[in-house]
């Protein structure tokens, strides 16, 4: 019996050391991401972000585990994360990107690319021409 319980043990905390935690050192976090337009969509369960990266307009999404809250704006620290998501077969035209967020706290959060560009005026947006 004590066998089976140091055997499970040992199991479990390989299992553990194993698990890695994404690394909260602001040094692992070169890029700067500045939070335009922030809001919370409680119907969907997600975050939306209107950014700016590198000069660049990027939206950005973070699903179910954001909280209810809303992410203040101003610049947050974040890296370049690798995504679960990416098909085998990339055709080099489409954006596979997840942004990994440093919040003040230490706590990381990740937030897909869903847009890039723009976003066109509503008001001063070409009408659509159907065929």
């Amino acid at each position: 019996m004590k066998k089976l319980a140091v055997a499970l043990f040992l199991v479990q905390t390989t299992f553990l050391c194993a698990a890695t935690k994404p690394s909260s050192n602001p040094a692992d976090y070169p890029l700067t991401v500045h939070v335009v337009f922030a809001r919370y969509d409680s119907h969907n369960l997600y975050q939306q972000l209107d950014t700016i990266i590198d000069g660049q307009q990027v939206e950005l999404q973070s699903e179910g585990n954001s909280g209810m809250g809303v992410l203040r704006l101003g610049d947050y620290k974040a890296q370049l994360s690798k995504t679960t998501w990416i098909p085998k077969h990339l055709n080099g035209y489409d954006n596979y990107v997840v942004y990994r967020f440093l919040l003040p706290d230490g706590t990381i959060r990740d937030f897909d690319v869903v847009g890039l560009g723009p976003k066109a005026d509503p008001d001063t947006a070409p009408a659509p021409t159907h065929p």
